[in-house]
């Protein structure tokens, strides 16, 4: 069985949106020009481009990837048995936009994340965003129950 997890936009909320407009923009000026379509191409990018995760229980391995345009999924299958501990930390998130004014505009995210990682902390896969500690450390419980992980045992305890 495979889990896909979708984790995190590639861009941030203003890019996005700034995507969307390309997009709309883009389409619009396609009719008028051939140039309308790069930036509806550049649109579909910025708009729908994620990054996520992937579990296949049944062969034990985990996929990190980036979705360009929302479609096409570009990363590396690890084993399970590269990964030695889990971590679980709270992230703090800020993204920093500025108006036609130059007046600042800061909007800030937290949430609860559950990381994959080796012993020396040089290859980490984020599994998942949550938003409390109690539920990725269930999470953390029924990945290590899934994936027959009998070296992480002691992480549940």
């Amino acid at each position: 069985m495979k889990t896909d997890n979708r984790i995190d936009m590639f861009l941030g909320p203003s890019a996005v949106f700034a995507g969307y407009v390309f997009l709309l923009v883009g389409t619009a000026y396609s009719f008028v020009n051939l140039a309308g379509i790069i930036l509806a191409i550049v649109g579909l990018f910025m708009s729908f481009t994620f990054n996520g995760t992937v579990i296949d229980s049944k062969k034990a391995r985990i996929k990190s990837y980036t979705a360009l345009f929302g479609l096409l999924r570009l990363g590396k299958w690890y084993p399970v048995t590269s990964f030695e501990m889990f971590r679980i930390y709270r992230s703090n998130r800020s993204i920093t936009t500025f108006s036609r004014g130059n007046i600042p505009l800061t909007l800030k995210s937290s949430d609860i994340r559950l990381d994959l990682m080796n012993r020396s902390g040089s290859l980490k896969i984020t599994i998942n965003r949550f938003d409390t500690f109690e539920s990725a450390r269930n999470e953390m419980s029924e990945l290590i129950k899934d994936l027959n992980i009998t070296s992480l045992e002691e992480w549940v305890k």
